[in-house]
């Protein structure tokens, strides 16, 4: 079929993580090669990628090559700061190939989200937009995008290191002191990237709902692991059962300590912090030290399993990352609250509203789409509590089995790529069969939330409190 417009085909991509210097502070080094065929109607004359972006992830020394040749990326927005555009000299010529190489350290210490870090100990890549993501040209009857064919990931790591990363694993090799683990990627049906590799002791907890995987730097306790597999065992099946087959596969739940203290996305600042990567989650020490059955805990490792969903097989675009990330993820809480029972779902919606008074009394919620430049750490989380509460009524309005029906369609219709609140709403409005255009527009553009949803779950009677 001739092409209608611009494009390319993303054919391959050959990733590499190595650990280096791992007995004296591990840091990182990135290396990333992909190969494109111009598959448009026109010569190419630059190309745009959202490249790691180094004041957030602690990259340094980013370096392109194209066809052999270094090119500077200059930036190609105001609002987005890591979407950069690359120029190709000579230009791309139809059906002519490209191999673009993009390489880069990753400091030791922790970036502002804790999506990735390193140390002695351990180190992992949990950031769905760690590496390049090169964009379709601008224009209709495009073609081209971020995930390639195929794709293979190797992870060099020192010999007493466990790894855990996406695809099908070959027979570990040695080289210059460090173990080689070889990966076959299929982007239709694995997450990529990331890697969780250190130092640890795995404990497998078995449940009636699925094995649930520990793995931890320190002594655990087992009667905490067992309770707590228990629970989360039963949160990840009813989120599979509520969302939707989140992978071809079925998930074995993973509770990883992490290696360095994370920023907490909504708790006290000093509190335990997480990070998800797909079918599992990262906590950091103070979690574990507090207990694993800890209610805190759960709610933490909950929060970051239900991003399994909307932040890895379904990703939020910019504009969308408090209510289709943070928002979807708190909502998770309501969802595992409701299969325990219809009293504890009542709690935690209360609980969640309790705590969206007491942030906004530090800093007002503000628009729910709207890119989150220049939010303060507190108005994200006064918005990202709106926007848990906003699925709330949601689900209130068209009930659980339509707002399930509709979350199922955006991860099968939308795995492997983003989603807006446009795909949100049109799903929603496609099983519930009504306008839902004023609804939409009372929660997503208005600060607050609207009285008669307050007057239904500011009860707090029998409300526990929580972090």
């Amino acid at each position: 079929m001739e092409p209608l417009g611009p494009g390319f085909f993303f054919l391959d991509r050959h990733a590499e993580i190595r650990a280096t210097d791992a007995t004296r502070g591990a840091a990182l080094h990135i290396k990333v090669v992909d190969f494109f065929t111009n598959a448009g109607d026109r010569p190419l004359r630059s190309l745009e990628v959202r490249l790691p972006d180094g004041p957030t992830l602690g990259s340094r020394n980013l370096r392109v090559t194209i066809d052999g040749r270094e090119v500077s990326p200059q930036s190609a927005s105001d609002i987005d700061s890591r979407l950069m555009v690359a120029p190709l000299d000579p230009v791309w010529k139809r059906n002519q190939a490209r191999e673009i190489v993009t390489e880069w350290d990753l400091a030791p210490e922790l970036d502002g989200r804790g999506t990735i870090a390193a140390s002695s100990e351990a180190f992992y890549i949990a950031d769905e937009t760690a590496f390049p993501l090169w964009q379709a040209p601008r224009g209709i009857f495009t073609r081209g995008g971020p995930v390639p064919l195929s794709a293979t990931l190797t992870v060099f790591a020192p010999s007493d290191f466990r790894v855990l990363a996406p695809g099908k694993p070959f027979k570990p090799a040695t080289a210059r002191g460090l173990i080689v683990h070889h990966y076959e990627i299929r982007p239709e049906d694995d997450y990529f990237p990331y890697v969780v590799a250190g130092r640890y002791v795995e404990q497998i907890t078995r449940t009636e709902q699925g094995n649930v995987s520990f793995w931890t730097l320190h002594p655990n306790d087992a009667q905490q692991a067992q309770t707590a597999a228990g629970r989360l065992a039963n949160s990840m099946r009813t989120y599979a059962d509520f969302f939707g087959p989140a992978m071809k596969t079925d998930i074995i739940v993973r509770i990883v300590e992490a290696p360095v203290e994370l920023p907490s996305e909504f708790g006290e600042p000093g509190g335990a912090g997480g990070v998800s990567f797909p079918g599992g989650a990262l906590l950091d020490r103070r979690a574990f030290t507090q207990g694993l059955a800890n209610e805190s805990s759960l709610e933490l490792a909950e929060y970051e399993l239900a991003r399994t969903w909307f932040g890895w097989s379904v990703r939020p675009t910019p504009e969308t990352q408090i209510l289709m990330g943070r928002g979807v993820g708190l909502f998770g809480l309501i969802v595992a609250a409701e299969r325990r029972s219809p009293d504890e779902r009542r709690r935690m919606v209360a609980l969640l509203l309790q705590r969206y008074d007491e942030s906004r009394r530090i800093a007002a919620d503000r628009q729910l789409v709207e890119p989150p430049v220049g939010y303060s750490r507190a108005e994200r989380i006064s918005t990202g509590y709106r926007a848990g509460l906003f699925f709330v009524a949601l689900e209130d309005l068209c009930g659980r089995d339509t707002l399930s029906a509709a979350f199922k369609q955006i991860v099968h219709a939308r795995s492997g790529d983003t989603a807006a609140d446009e795909e949100l709403r049109a799903a929603t409005e496609t099983e519930y069969r009504h306008d839902l255009a004023p609804m939409f527009r009372a929660w997503l553009n208005q600060p607050g939330i609207p009285d008669n949803f307050r007057a239904r779950y500011s009860d707090s009677t029998g409300m526990r409190s929580g972090n």
